[in-house]
């Protein structure tokens, strides 16, 4: 159950005085029940049991999230990597075409399921979908956490400041999306499916066997 996570002060009679927090930590959820409403049915979004006035319900991932699967377990093969980053960009534009944008793009916010194709969690709003879901495609090609601290378009990182990509076959790409030329997720998406169509990388150079 995801409820909100409230804050008080203790007086010194023993009584609680909430925090100015607490209003903001209500409506978010609040926020984030309707995104749950919107994206029903979604392929990719994480299965909500239920929703109730106390908070919500979703169903429990065994494998966990992305970010510390990536952490306990060895690279899988190429075609797996992709299979991943091509499910992430489609439930991307898939939440743009039911007018949600994704809060908090990131490694630690995809769930995997027992099939291994991945969840998504934690909903608000932000411009930058660009960029958080480019560092996730990174952490699944690199197959190490990396994370970007922007939360507005302003705060867009310089180009220096990003680590370097030596993916023969993403690399490009990354790079094209760190630096404001891709538009949108839509244009990002049409990038990496031509790797798609264009026939797979050699999964013998990865591929270690990984564990549950």
């Amino acid at each position: 159950m995801k409820i909100p996570k409230l804050d008080a002060t203790v007086l010194p009679d023993g009584s609680l005085e909430p925090t100015e927090e607490n209003a903001w930590y209500v409506d978010s959820l609040e926020v984030e029940k309707e995104v749950y409403r919107r994206l029903h049915g979604v392929k990719g979004f994480a299965n909500c049991l239920n929703i109730s006035k106390n908070g919500l319900e979703l169903e429990h991932y065994r494998k966990g999230d992305l970010e510390d699967f990536i952490r306990n377990n060895s690279p899988p093969t190429w075609t797996q990597k992709l299979a991943w980053i091509l499910q992430l960009v489609d439930f991307v534009a898939a939440c743009h075409e039911r007018k949600v944008l994704w809060f908090d793009i990131a490694p630690r916010n995809i769930m995997l399921a027992d099939h291994m194709t991945t969840r998504a969690i934690d909903f608000a709003n932000t411009k930058v979908e660009v960029l958080h879901a480019t560092d996730v495609i990174y952490s699944i090609s690199r197959w190490s956490k990396f994370q970007t601290d922007c939360v507005a378009e302003e705060e867009w990182p310089a180009m220096d400041t990003f680590p370097a990509t030596h993916d023969p076959e993403l690399g490009q790409i990354i790079s094209k999306a760190w630096g404001h030329e891709y538009s949108n997720v839509l244009r990002l998406r049409d990038a990496i499916r031509s790797l798609k169509d264009g026939g797979n990388k050699n999964d013998s150079t990865e591929g270690a066997k990984t564990t549950e």
